[in-house]
């Protein structure tokens, strides 16, 4: 029985090849790339299953719907399908991530890519007026530095009214956040928005989970990236992907508190993928009664539960006040890197 409805209208953290929207379409990308289709076979599952896989790492989980992805064609049709699905969800703002690093076996070029995506977003856009949809252009950490500022320097070249930030993502564990120092210092000197995905996980592939072993690394990674936008010059706005340790580090805490950065929470991923024991060690009446921006998120809701779902999930364990429910509707808006549209919220 589906969850009941939670009226956010504002979602930040939304990786646009592991979104509910992208299983609507999944028989209609797999023509597009020429794929032999067997009806007997439930796709969805079967895509869901790979990415599941605990053998996998991230990047291969994420690639079996990338290599989809991979013309125009494909990409404009995921961004339009996404944002109007999330339209008809009832959002009226939304931050889509791609990673165009991902999408470039068919010979495109990152700006090529996301001239593709942008254009699918302004014609969903035109079928919901009301509705702001931009793209956050994801960097995978496995880049080598100068590889990713020369995405950057891409990022720059295009409609910044749609292309609002930048975000770090995938492999914490292999790629920790010491190697994109001059990344995200480079993001601070060119006033780009960015999240970046920090304190999600650090355990080995195929080791046990444990929070308690994992949380000193976890928050040695928080303050290597705080320390970075602690010390931004510029008036680009910052956030934090999940950031679990948050709330076990008062000095973190301080940070994040003292420069309004946002943290894109994601409790049903956190839990899924077992990087979190329950949803009480997130410790989310904390950081709200503190003030933090923190939102919830779905993060892949293609894999993850629902929106919906993960905040009936934490409502159960925190059985949150009308003023907590409040600051988790208005945090999102808060924290948003983009501003094109007028929103009364």
């Amino acid at each position: 029985m589906p969850a009941p409805y939670w009226p956010q209208t504002a979602l930040l953290h939304d990786h646009g090849d592991g979104a509910m929207p992208i299983g609507g379409i999944l028989v209609q990308l797999q023509m597009m790339a020429h794929m032999i289709i067997d009806p007997r076979r439930n796709y969805t599952q079967i895509y869901r299953q790979r990415f599941l896989d605990v053998h996998s790492n991230i990047i291969e989980a994420f690639s079996h719907i990338n290599k989809l992805l991979q013309t125009r064609d494909a990409l404009y049709l995921a961004a339009w399908n996404h944002v109007t699905i999330r339209a008809r969800q009832g959002f009226r703002y939304d931050e889509v991530m791609f990673a165009p690093q991902y999408h470039r076996v068919g010979g495109l070029t990152p700006k090529e890519v996301v001239e593709a995506l942008v254009a699918g977003i302004k014609k969903a856009e035109e079928g919901f007026p009301d509705m702001e949809a931009n793209l956050l252009f994801a960097i995978g950490r496995e880049l080598r530095p100068k590889k990713a500022i020369q995405l950057l320097k891409v990022l720059e070249q295009c409609d910044r009214r749609y292309v609002v930030g930048a975000n770090i993502v995938c492999d914490e564990n292999k790629f920790p956040p010491e190697r994109h120092r001059k990344t995200i210092e480079y993001a601070d000197s060119a006033e780009i928005n960015i999240e970046v995905h920090a304190s999600e996980w650090v355990r080995r592939p195929k080791q046990a989970p444990d929070f308690e072993r994992d949380l000193p690394m976890l928050i040695k990674n928080l303050r290597v990236v705080l320390d970075l936008f602690r010390k931004f010059k510029s008036k680009a706005k910052k956030r934090l992907g999940h950031g679990i340790a948050l709330p076990y580090d008062p000095d973190s805490m301080n940070v994040v508190l003292g420069n309004q950065i946002g943290v894109t929470g994601c409790p049903g991923s956190n839990l899924q993928g077992c990087n979190i024991p329950d949803l009480k060690s997130l410790r989310i009446r904390e950081m709200l009664r503190r003030g933090v921006l923190w939102s919830i998120n779905p993060d892949d809701d293609f894999f993850h539960p629902e929106l919906n779902e993960v905040f009936q999930m934490c409502n159960d364990e925190y059985r949150f006040t009308e003023e907590e429910k409040r600051k988790l509707l208005l945090n999102p808006w808060l924290s948003r890197f983009g501003n094109r549209k007028k929103h009364v919220f």
